[in-house]
């Protein structure tokens, strides 16, 4: 009989943990319009963030792989708007560099390296300490020379 009792309360306890580890229905997040945002989730004002005044941009330069200048006369209104239009991915993407990398050098003397992984229609750029997974087939077929 002691046995029966601590078998019960064992699966008691067990069955009462599990009850208050499920979720209730009004834990559950609401799932995100997949229409109004294709980059998923983006923190309140990370886009503004990594925006650059056209005032600001020195130069912008093109590189190879090699590390070689391939072009260092871009349309820098045209760049900005892109760069400024983008929107941050929070999906992965895979770490390698394909293609051409741009620098865009502030008059402070900051730089935003964007790099290409190949993908069409997104790039990774390096703002100051932030690396960002950026949607912008603009620049993405820049970098891979289309």
């Amino acid at each position: 009989m002691k046995r029966k009792f601590s078998t019960i309360i064992v699966v008691v306890v067990s069955g009462l943990m599990l009850f208050g580890c499920a979720q209730s229905k009004g834990d559950i997040a609401d799932q995100p319009d997949p229409n109004s945002n294709p980059a998923g989730i983006v923190l309140a004002g990370a886009d503004q963030e990594k925006n650059i005044s056209l005032e600001d941009v020195k130069t912008i330069e093109l590189y190879d792989l090699d590390g070689k200048l391939v072009n260092g006369e871009l349309n820098k209104e045209e760049i900005v708007k892109a760069f400024n239009d983008s929107m941050i991915d929070d999906t992965s993407y895979i770490q390698m560099i394909t293609g051409y990398r741009m620098v865009i050098t502030l008059k402070d003397d900051g730089q935003i390296n964007i790099s290409s992984y190949g993908d069409e229609t997104r790039v990774v750029a390096m703002v100051r300490d932030t690396t960002y997974h950026l949607i912008s087939p603009e620049l993405a077929k820049i970098l891979l020379g289309k």
